[in-house]
């Protein structure tokens, strides 16, 4: 390994995994891995794709300092279950294979549908979410291997992790949201102002003059008016930007 070669790659990304989860006992006991130990898998990038490896204990330290993730039902994206935990972890341990976990799912309406979906074996997989602290890299696309470069993930935070519908290991990285999130306040509003730009937009959400053949922007009040797209974009942008709300 290269220790001074490095890929810039998102600080968040969700990984899942295609595996056997037991709904045993009273049908409320969820048990199954979340990640796998030493398997290789492609990861796609931007840059170029690249494979990755999940080495033993990784997430050690996280459990240790933070205490066991959240469980949540499709990294929170569900429209009707939402960002609500949707049970606890009992154990969230490593054996040889994985991390080994079970958990009791929540005895409620709304996680109802979800525990019925794992118990029929509509839901077969596990995923979680990660912030990489220490990796390290072989640089190999382009050099004498001729392979893709590999990524070893040695420790990572793990604030979350629970069933998904579709447990692909490459499972998508980041929404913007994510991004932000892990971005300072002046990189997050040049990061903005580039979205805005591809969009034919300014950073307060009128067009830009002349771009795309949208025009000049309008002069007129929108006081009184339906909310234009620019406006539309412009308040998502904000709304995403907002601080978290931390509970005490």
């Amino acid at each position: 390994m290269d220790a001074a070669y490095r890929r810039d790659v998102g600080l968040i990304a969700v990984r899942s995994y295609d595996m056997e989860l037991r709904s045993a006992g009273d049908g409320r006991t969820l048990e199954g891995y979340v990640a796998v130990f030493n398997t290789r898998t492609r990861i796609p990038d931007r840059n170029g794709d690249f494979e990755e490896e999940i080495l033993p204990g990784f997430a050690d330290r996280s459990l240790r300092d933070n205490g066991k993730p959240v469980m949540q039902f499709d990294h929170g994206k569900d429209p009707r279950v939402g960002t609500v935990p949707i049970g606890r972890y009992d154990v969230f341990e490593p054996d040889r294979k994985g991390y080994y976990v079970r958990g009791e799912l929540f005895d409620n309406p709304v996680v109802e549908p979800v525990r019925q979906a794992i118990a029929g074996g509509a839901i077969k997989g596990m995923s979680f979410r990660f912030k990489a602290t220490k990796d390290r890299w072989e640089r190999r696309n382009g050099g004498r291997t001729g392979g893709m470069d590999l990524r070893q993930v040695i420790d990572a935070d793990v604030p979350e992790a629970g069933p998904v519908v579709f447990p692909a290991y490459a499972a998508t990285t980041v929404s913007v949201r994510d991004i932000l999130a892990a971005y300072d306040q002046e990189r997050r509003d040049a990061y903005l102002r580039e979205l805005f730009e591809a969009a034919g937009l300014d950073f307060t959400g009128a067009p830009i003059a002349g771009s795309d053949g949208r025009g000049e922007p309008d002069a007129q009040s929108w006081e009184d008016d339906a909310p234009t797209p620019a406006q539309l974009a412009r308040a998502r942008a904000l709304q995403t930007l907002r601080p978290p709300i931390v509970l005490p």
